[in-house]
């Protein structure tokens, strides 16, 4: 898609500007430098009518609402990264409603038609115009297709991407600001931060990638009895419009059919919580929004995965180290837990590792002696994130991701069956994963890789040698050092200058006020000269302090004295 013209970038960065500082956030807009966007109508004050007096954390959530899907999916992002922001914040945003009125029937239409080459009565034999469920990026409608298939469509918002788009650039301004001016930006990659979001917006809004999701699960899960994936409409699906199978079951957030179904309620919640570990750590592929109404359950007792539009992924790298995190939690090993997650590449530069690991000690003794019946796996999770946050530890996205997905499996799960410990099911499948990565196959694929790795290094390494003793013969070979504190000592380098130019400047003064004054005294019998007859000591005296006054605001201004 074409760059959004600059003039609609530049008016939706005002509206966002404008909505952040009414809802309280101004200090953080001053910060970037984009305070002169603000509008003097919309600054909060009893003129313009005040705010509800609300925590900060209804205030952002507020904000986002207001700004629409974009904003909507970002606060829903963050609230996996209790590693960045205060547990205050994050768990307002997991309120976070993505819920928005439906847009008309029309466009609608319009919008099937557009995608599909053909009017609506000829692709469906029938379509409700009421729509069962309306979010931030489309709509779902049931509809029954010509050959008598029950299917429900889902509809992308009209326009959406050209908004989304136009919000991305934005937000890819911003992140470069916040890495340029903010302390945070100094501590974290807030433009890798944004980069990893657009993707992962894009992919949710290309339905087409979530028909590929579904196909995907379906063979990652045909092992599994009991494990049922809706089949995708291919020739009535395109990146706008998706028409999936109807699931004739019962939904898992509607609690009071469910309490009337025919259902063993543990056996579910033991094969939901076995399917989403196997998608995790057997093919690092995973349901990355279980919330109940995205599960239900068919005659049976077979469970269904809908709404495949928000993925997560480990590769084998990442997923060999959540198994070695796992091990150390599991032996009760601290030096292993530091190494999985400097393996990892979440400890940064200038982190104290001997505190860190001492925290990572007191974790680890709390749940020492503590059965795993008795364990809450949503609290381990915080407990790590906690950390994660003190130290400031750059956890990668897939991993937030991963613990914000096992949160609310233990939520859905417990629901069914009170009695199931997640931590418990986990540490079982954790041990038989860490068992099957100790077959000598596994070790032979290991060292085969790592062997395949290093001879890659070998053969490449003569010819960026060459590469390297050519730049350096046709110095073309650019050293880039950067002095930390540098710009603190220049600071101060300058605030001291300042001081004694002012100390210097005053001296001065003193220095022409003493000398007119005396020179004044001298001459008083030669008053009858015109010369002297002018006001010479309090034009001096005038010239003397306007030039004075006027060094001592250039040094108050330029904020180093």
């Amino acid at each position: 898609m074409s760059r959004p013209p600059r003039w609609r970038r530049w008016r939706r960065l005002r509206q966002i500007v404008n909505v952040a500082a009414a809802h309280g956030f101004g200090y953080v807009v001053e910060q970037l430098g984009l305070g002169g966007l603000l509008s003097r109508w919309r600054r909060p004050g009893p003129e313009n009518g005040e705010r509800p007096r609300l925590a900060r954390g209804d205030h952002l959530v507020r904000a986002l609402e207001e700004l629409g899907p974009t904003f909507i999916k970002l606060g829903q992002i963050l609230s996996t990264r209790a590693d960045l922001l205060p547990a205050d914040i994050i768990a307002a945003l997991r309120r976070l409603q993505d819920q928005v009125p439906p847009f008309p029937f029309e466009a609608v239409r319009g919008q099937v038609e557009r995608e599909l080459g053909a009017p609506l009565e000829e692709l469906f034999a029938a379509f409700s115009p009421v729509p069962l469920a309306a979010a931030s990026i489309g709509q779902v409608h049931e509809a029954r297709l010509a050959g008598g298939g029950e299917v429900v469509v889902k509809v992308q918002r009209p326009e959406l991407e050209e908004l989304v788009e136009t919000d991305l650039e934005i937000l890819f301004e911003v992140a470069r600001l916040a890495d340029r001016h903010t302390a945070w930006g100094r501590l974290y990659d807030f433009s890798g931060m944004v980069e990893e979001f657009a993707a992962t917006l894009r992919e949710e809004m290309d339905y087409l990638a979530e028909a590929r999701h579904a196909e995907r699960f379906r063979q990652n899960l045909a092992d599994m009895p009991g494990i049922y994936i809706p089949e995708i409409y291919w020739d009535y699906t395109t990146r706008r419009v998706l028409t999936m199978e109807k699931v004739a079951g019962v939904k898992l957030n509607d609690p009071e059919r469910l309490g009337t179904a025919q259902v063993d309620r543990p056996a579910l919640a033991r094969l939901l919580t076995q399917a989403v570990l196997k998608q995790m750590f057997l093919h690092g592929f995973f349901h990355a929004d279980l919330h109940p109404g995205n599960l239900a359950v068919l005659p049976g007792s077979v469970l269904a995965f809908m709404d495949f539009g928000m993925v997560g992924r480990l590769s084998p790298e990442r997923r060999a180290q959540c198994l070695e995190l796992i091990r150390g939690l599991l032996e009760h090993d601290s030096g292993r837990i530091v190494r999985a997650m400097l393996a990892m590449g979440v400890v940064p530069p200038g982190v104290d590792r001997q505190q860190l690991r001492h925290d990572v000690d007191r974790l680890r003794d709390r749940y020492y002696e503590v059965p795993f019946r008795e364990l809450a796996l949503n609290t381990i999770l915080e407990d790590f994130l906690t950390l994660a946050f003190r130290h400031r530890l750059r956890l990668p996205a897939e991993l937030t991701m991963l613990a914000k997905t096992l949160v609310t499996l233990e939520g859905v799960a417990r629901e069914l069956d009170p009695a199931l410990n997640i931590a418990e099911v986990a540490a079982g499948f954790g041990r038989e994963l860490v068992r099957e990565q100790l077959q000598p196959e596994a070790i032979r694929r290991r060292l085969r890789r790592a062997w395949e790795e290093a001879a890659a290094l070998a053969v490449g390494l003569p010819r960026n040698l060459h590469r390297l003793l050519d730049r350096l013969a046709n110095e073309s070979l650019h050293l880039e050092l950067e002095h930390r504190g540098l710009s603190r000592a220049l600071g101060q380098l300058d605030r001291i200058a300042n001081r004694l130019s002012f100390a210097i400047v005053l001296l001065s003064f003193s220095i022409v006020m003493t000398g007119l004054v005396i020179s004044s005294a001298l001459v008083q019998e030669e008053r009858s000269l015109f010369f002297w007859r002018l006001p010479i000591l309090e034009i001096g005296f005038a010239a003397a302090t306007v030039m004075v006054f006027w060094l001592i605001v250039s040094i108050f201004r330029s904020g180093r004295f």
